[in-house]
């Protein structure tokens, strides 16, 4: 293990601080399973049942109070950070109800109309934010957590909160306010669309998982959307729910025709596959 790693779990031993697990549950392979089967999730949240967006438990972050970290489970996660499944906090006291409220009141992010959830949860997003933030507003995005620690590119980093409590939500909020550089815009697209699959085709998407990353078929999948610029939800929607289908994607109908604009492409496939779908359910 790396020495900001040691020196950083050594030091809020020595503060006799609590760590809290903040866990990715679209990191892959999910590490909640073997987290919660070695007991590790004896005291948890799976934050979004606490929530509007219950439906969506499947891919909720958990917040776990770490009571063992010497951990086998836990430790295995330390030594492959590169998988981005989290990070970890301390707080001086052990107080997970105060941590799902401040998580709660910052998870949704409201923008021109639309609604979509902050994924504090990614480490990579925690780094960018409090890489491009003032060190005077870092308690407003961490509230009650003291320290955090977390892998940032290839290496880890560390926080530290001046002042852990209970804030609201300022508006705007200054980690709303953090651009995000262009090889991220690629990467944040994956993820959002992985949770689509899982929240709206759980079971095409397990049986995928069978036999592929998720996620590596997905990169395929986004290389055609860029070379056919498609690039709007609904675009995207309809071409990942048709090519989950091990038949439909071999379908030669999907291939741009010469001189066809992205809406005629998109127009003229969306017709086949309908007139395709109408023609099997009449048997």
């Amino acid at each position: 293990m790396s020495d900001a790693l040691n020196s950083w779990l050594g030091e809020q031993s020595r503060l006799n601080r609590v760590l809290i697990l903040v866990v990715d549950s679209l990191a892959e392979p999910n590490p909640i399973t073997p987290l919660y089967s070695a007991g590790v999730m004896q005291r948890s949240v799976q934050l979004y049942r606490r929530t509007e967006f219950a439906q969506f438990a499947a891919i909720s972050p958990w917040l776990a109070e770490l009571q063992n970290p010497g951990d086998e489970e836990f430790r295995k996660l330390l030594d492959d950070p590169q998988r981005n499944w989290g990070w970890i906090g301390s707080m001086d006291k052990p107080d997970l109800d105060s941590l799902t409220q401040h998580w709660i009141a910052r998870m949704v992010i409201e923008e021109d109309g639309d609604r979509s959830l902050f994924r504090f949860q990614d480490n990579r997003v925690l780094a960018r934010c409090l890489g491009n933030m003032k060190e005077s507003e870092w308690p407003l995005l961490l509230g009650p957590i003291s320290s955090v620690l977390y892998w940032d590119e290839d290496q880890w980093q560390s926080a530290d909160n001046s002042k852990p409590g209970m804030y609201a939500v300022p508006n705007p909020a200054p980690w709303l306010q953090v651009p995000t550089p262009p090889e991220r815009t690629r990467e944040i697209l994956s993820t959002n669309l992985k949770r689509w699959l899982l929240v709206y085709h759980a079971e095409a998407a397990a049986k995928l998982s069978e036999t592929r990353g998720i996620l590596e078929w997905l990169e395929e999948q986004i290389d055609l959307l860029e070379a056919w610029q498609w690039s709007i939800p609904e675009q995207r929607q309809f071409m990942l729910t048709l090519r989950l289908d091990a038949q439909c994607v071999q379908d030669v109908a999907w291939e741009p025709l010469p001189g066809e604009t992205p809406d005629q492409h998109y127009g003229r496939c969306e017709r086949f596959f309908a007139t395709q779908s109408n023609e099997l359910a009449r048997g």
